[in-house]
């Protein structure tokens, strides 16, 4: 502020003091309004302040919140990645990374162990029978069994019903460990009140005996599992020559397909006679598969990959279209009075066994009366008021109905009681021990009189001497079969004893 003027002449002093006082007034407004408006600024700055304080502890909370929602996210990704999520044991991808590191500490300490593969017997037909709820909680039941293996290095499902165990053991002592766990499988559970049966096929390869890398030893147990599974509900080692077996048998899978088209699988005739005449009463008819460069293929070994392949359906089909015309032209002759023919568990359970049978004999114009299809208890063992439906629907197309292997497994006479058999097949282990142990006529003879009383015709499997044949025909036995009266043959075969008389033994092959 510039300087008041000089005082004219003749100022007078309080003229002077007046003004001084309005100058200093002015200052001092001028001062007030300055610290006013630095005062407002400052408050101004102080709230920016304190709100970026804020703000920034706000978004250094919010930085950690998201920094442990990640760590979350990143642990449930890789438990999702390495935990199966339906029974919340190691899954393929953990157990491969589990199985890679015990190699490698194996090698450096010199301690052996097993690899073990199991796969779930009649899983399929379980999941099948009762739904993805019963499956699901069967598996969940094998992986909490698993899991209490004593000592199991780690326990894993691999996927579907197929699981792995990792233990420590040695040569000798793995024999004992893998029947331990098969009897803590075995046990049975319930579900919404049906009985689950459990078993598993076990397959096992040792480290360092079998194999020192974790690639070979995973082929060599499954190579084992493969074993084990044509016979279910067991154990195989590896062994070296199963190598060899295996690649036979995936050769005759690719094979068995094109012998069903162009007709390499045929069936045979087994006579069954009648008890007291010993005349042929009817015929059952068996597939026999005469490979071009092996030769006469065992049943038990082409049936089984005929099961593996699921070509059941079809292998019957094929032996049904062969073996119709022929025993057509057999009950012309009057030299039999029925045909009878295998259905295994996995064609009954698909569903499709009614249908393929009313259009076969309708293809065929075979009469049904004369038919009778076999069935073993193990179809009814699963969905019992499924099996009830569709063997209703069986007779109903006038086809008759046996239940064979009878006395052996659980043999459940309930459901003679409730199902529409008309025929029982005693199994051939009774017959085995006839005449030898007094119990077995007994046991037989009460079989015979409960298969009188509700009406059903019984047939003698596995007869082999002429004392049996008396005994049974004694008994009360109508059917007998067995090698006494043939083996299974072919047709040209048995018609050769159908014209000439000659002894079916003598004519079979």
């Amino acid at each position: 502020m510039p300087p008041d003027p000089l005082p004219p002449p003749g100022d007078n002093p309080d003229e002077r003091l007046a003004r001084l006082a309005r100058r200093v007034e002015r200052e001092r407004r001028a001062r007030l309004e300055a610290e006013s408006l630095l005062e407002e600024k400052s408050r101004a700055l102080f709230t920016a302040n304190r709100n970026l304080a804020q703000l920034a502890a706000s978004l250094e909370t919010r930085v950690a919140e998201r920094t442990l929602e990640a760590n979350d996210a990143r642990e449930r990704a890789v438990a999702l990645a390495e935990r199966d999520s339906l029974t919340g044991i190691a899954n393929r991808v953990r157990f491969t990374d589990r199985l890679g590191a015990l190699i490698e500490q194996a090698r450096q300490s010199g301690e052996g162990f097993a690899l073990l593969l199991l796969d779930l017997d009649r899983f399929k037909e379980t999941n099948d029978a009762l739904g993805h709820e019963a499956g699901d909680t069967l598996l969940r039941c094998v992986a909490r069994r698993l899991v209490r293996l004593p000592g199991a290095w780690c326990v894993a499902r691999l996927g579907g019903d197929e699981f792995a165990a990792i233990v420590p053991a040695t040569e000798d002592g793995i024999e004992a460990q893998v029947q331990a766990l098969q009897a803590r499988l075995r046990k049975p559970l319930r579900f919404q009140g049906q009985r689950l049966e459990v078993s598993a096929s076990i397959g096992v390869a040792l480290f360092p005996q079998d194999a020192t890398d974790s690639r070979d030893l995973q082929r060599f147990a499954d190579i084992a599992l493969f074993r084990a599974k044509v016979l279910r509900d067991c154990h195989a080692r590896y062994e070296a020559a199963m190598g060899r077996e295996i690649e036979v048998r995936r050769e005759l899978g690719s094979e068995l397909a094109r012998a069903l088209r162009i007709g390499e699988v045929v069936p045979w005739f087994q006579p069954i006679v009648d008890g007291t005449s010993l005349r042929p009463n009817g015929v059952e008819a068996l597939a026999r598969w005469h490979h071009p460069q092996r030769g006469l293929v065992s049943p038990g070994d082409f049936l089984a990959i005929a099961e593996e392949r699921r070509l059941m359906g079809e292998l019957f089909a094929r032996i049904l279209r062969a073996a119709c015309p022929v025993a057509k032209r057999w009950l012309a002759e009057g030299v039999i009075q029925f045909l009878s023919v295998n259905v295994s568990p996995s064609q009954f359970r698909s569903g499709n066994l009614v249908q393929d049978l009313a259009a076969l004999l309708a293809e065929l114009d075979f009469p049904a009366e004369c038919l009778v299809v076999e069935i073993t208890e193990e179809i009814l063992m699963l969905d019992l008021d499924g099996a009830r439906r569709q063997l209703q629907d069986i007779a109903a197309l006038g086809v008759r109905i046996a239940l064979d292997d009878f006395g052996v497994g659980y043999s459940n006479i309930g459901y003679l009681r409730h199902l529409p058999f008309h025929k029982l097949k005693l199994d051939r282990s009774l017959i085995a021990d006839l005449g030898k142990d007094p119990k077995v006529r007994v046991m037989l003879s009460a079989i015979v009189d409960l298969a009188r009383a509700l009406d059903l015709g019984i047939v003698a499997e596995g007869v082999e001497d002429p004392h049996q044949a008396l005994l049974l025909a004694h008994l009360g036995c109508r059917d007998l079969q067995g090698y006494l009266f043939g083996r299974p043959m072919p047709e040209a075969e048995l018609d050769a004893f159908f014209r000439h008389g000659a002894s079916p033994r003598r004519a079979a092959v």
